[in-house]
């Protein structure tokens, strides 16, 4: 079986995106928990008002409507 992880990223001063195919379910879960990281780091920790965020096994995404930031990274089999 063949697994993806989708990301994306958006802010006022720059945008991500990219398709990481995998060949085996550890090293798309190793993808997946790299990229959530880095998008749990783009929250302000001194003021995480304003966030909303969806942890789920195969979806995490953040968004801040106030300052037009979202992000999200999903995971894929199939």
């Amino acid at each position: 079986m063949r697994y993806r992880v989708v990301f994306e990223y958006q802010s006022e001063d720059s945008s991500m995106s990219d398709v990481y195919n995998c060949k085996d379910e550890q090293s798309a879960m190793d993808k997946f928990a790299e990229l959530c990281d880095m998008l749990e780091h783009s929250i302000d920790p001194t003021d995480p008002t304003g966030w909303e965020v969806v942890d789920e096994l195969d979806n995490y995404s953040i968004i801040n409507r106030e300052e037009g930031i979202f992000g999200y990274v999903r995971l894929l089999e199939g």
